[in-house]
């Protein structure tokens, strides 16, 4: 676990590439039901496609409206985690006490 939390603090250091925590004690948050990918493309007209696997299905959202639900409620979640700087001194903190 020590080798796969500094593997995580190697790959926060690429400039594509944000990292943020989400901690225990923030309790329920807008992502709560489930994880999804928001695949954006950098065309101005392109709009963004989101991606749901569930038990049953994989879900695709093409339509502007439903995929900015899903923007907000990322946005929202993140604005609830630890900033990058204090996530990774928290994972590299965790990883010194393993």
């Amino acid at each position: 676990m020590r080798a796969q939390l500094g593997q995580l603090l190697d790959v926060a250091k690429l400039p594509n590439v944000r990292l943020q925590v989400l901690p225990f004690r923030t309790g329920g948050h807008p992502c709560v039901s489930g994880a999804f990918n928001i695949i954006s493309f950098t065309e101005a007209e392109a709009v963004d496609v989101v991606h749901v696997d569930t038990i049953a299905t994989t879900v695709w959202v093409e339509n502007l409206e439903e995929g900015a639900v899903y923007s907000t409620f990322f946005d929202r979640t993140a604005r609830l985690s630890l900033a990058q700087h204090d996530s990774a001194a928290l994972i590299d903190a965790i990883r010194k006490g393993l």
